[in-house]
């Protein structure tokens, strides 16, 4: 992945990580949400869109979900079988907090974004295009064509939201234009945090090609001086700050999404049990949009870790060296413990570290109140 020079055929300032983000960087420009200033012309007229869209999604959601928790009370009929869940109290109680915690997803984690994408994240891609620029060399082509995976999440939310749209809204095509406005933008503003969070995965993946370029460098350094002890440290300061921008940026984001995926999987996987136990199959689409996020949960976490990992082959690299200069030994010894010693973390605002140790706790969590809630509903359907 990691190279030392670009592609002759291609002039080197045409390909650069901002190269590789371009993508992801139109698909954000969409909602409004500059992320690559270099002085755009049109960077006030931008932002100014991007706060007009987030504040219909917003009222979108509000008036929505207004009219859902409305229709929830309502009793079972043929016409409104798609909300098929008074006929549980417990049933009720999940669609409330599934959908109060879908509402609180979009409600924090899209403004939230909004308001860093002005200021820290220019601060933290200014970091990022540093270290591009002074230590390594990226195959870029490639590395974008791994971003563009990132994209497999938000088609497969848009798959399910028109699905939701066609087929399991009740009346949604007899409902006035209004009501059908706010139905679709409030299904269809999910996208944007998904779309912060590939961001995410994506900035968190190049970091570890940063680190991975500086474990490269020193297992190519035949002859060991001080030169090269110094852009070590440069650059392991750098990646460094790179992670501390990510957590100064993605603090906040990152906890209310990761409560946000909880919550939903225990809520699904309710869903997926009872419609087993009512009609012997799972709902498909339910398994679908679980699936999907089960993956993209599970590559929020192992990017952390990728870094990590390639943060202590940099300190195992350092370890192999050996020279009969003392003190340059000394210095190198001091680098690598120092390496071990503050190993790059991710987190949500120091409230717990994002990485693949999450998965067990996820798989716990949402195994121990499935059961309790089908316990619940079986004592009502005894009774």
């Amino acid at each position: 992945m990691v190279k030392n020079k670009v592609d002759p055929d291609v002039p080197a300032l045409n390909r650069n990580v901002a190269w590789s983000f371009k993508p992801i960087f139109f698909w954000m420009r969409i909602f409004g949400i500059e992320l690559y200033d270099r002085c755009f012309r049109f960077r006030k007229a931008i932002n100014l869109y991007g706060l007009l869209v987030l504040l219909t999604c917003q009222w979108a959601n509000v008036d929505f979900i207004v009219i859902k928790f409305w229709k929830i009370s309502f009793p079972f009929t043929e016409t409104n079988k798609a909300l098929n869940i008074s006929t549980s109290t417990t049933l009720s109680w999940n669609a409330r907090i599934d959908a109060a915690n879908n509402f609180c997803f979009i409600a924090i984690v899209y403004p939230a974004f909004f308001y860093v994408a002005q200021n820290r994240w220019l601060r933290l891609w200014n970091v990022v295009e540093t270290f591009d620029f002074a230590y390594c060399r990226i195959d870029y082509t490639k590395l974008r064509r791994t971003l563009l995976i990132g994209f497999f999440p938000i088609l497969a939310e848009i798959s399910i939201i028109i699905y939701n749209l066609l087929v399991l809204v009740p009346n949604f095509s007899n409902e006035s234009k209004y009501r059908k406005f706010v139905t679709v933008t409030a299904f269809f503003s999910k996208i944007v945090p998904i779309s912060v969070l590939v961001l995410y995965c994506s900035v968190v993946w190049l970091t570890s090609l940063f680190y991975e370029g500086i474990r490269q460098d020193v297992d190519n350094t035949c002859k060991l001086n001080q030169e090269n002890i110094r852009k070590w440290k440069g650059s392991l300061a750098l990646a460094s700050e790179v992670v501390e921008r990510l957590n100064e940026t993605y603090g906040l984001i990152l906890l209310i999404s990761i409560a946000h995926y909880f919550v939903e999987f225990i809520a699904r996987s309710f869903y997926i049990a009872n419609s087993i136990s009512m009609t012997n199959q799972p709902d498909g689409v339910t398994v679908m949009s679980v699936s999907s996020e089960v993956i993209f949960l599970w590559f929020m976490f192992y990017s952390p870790s990728r870094i990590q990992y390639h943060a202590s082959k940099v300190a195992s690299s350092l370890r192999k060296i050996d020279t009969t200069d003392i003190q340059l030994q000394n210095q190198v010894s001091l680098l690598e413990l120092s390496i071990v010693q503050n190993l790059p973390k991710l987190s949500a605002i120091s409230y717990f570290d994002v990485n693949l140790h999450l998965i067990p706790q996820l798989i716990g969590t949402t195994l121990t109140y499935l059961f309790i809630l089908y316990q619940f509903h079986s004592s009502e359907k005894g009774e």
